[in-house]
């Protein structure tokens, strides 16, 4: 009976150190994982800045853009007001001077 305690004491002893060295291992493992993960964060974080920074900048090029599209026709228009208004004044001297 002692020998059966004994034996069974033995083999708990050898099963509880052999987990604690499992233990041990899963707790690197889990902060091995825990390192990747905040580096793949960062990462990702550093991608999603990037990426909005490209896109304001696009946003903002192509801003310019209409802008100076907008300029152009705006100028276009009073270019041709400006035109327009010449010919109305030459046609009224004319017609004053011919009637």
């Amino acid at each position: 009976m002692k020998l059966l305690i004994l034996g069974l004491l033995a083999f708990v002893l050898l099963a509880a150190a052999g987990s604690s060295d499992c233990f041990w291992q899963w707790r690197d493992q889990a902060r091995e994982a825990r390192a990747q993960a905040r580096e793949a964060r960062e990462e990702a974080r550093d991608q999603a800045r990037e990426f909005r920074r490209q896109e304001r900048e696009e946003i903002y090029r192509v801003r310019d853009e209409i802008r100076s599209e907008r300029d152009r026709i705006r100028r276009e228009i009073r270019e041709n007001i400006r035109e327009n208004i010449r010919e109305s004044l030459r046609f009224h001297r004319d017609w004053d001077d011919s009637y």
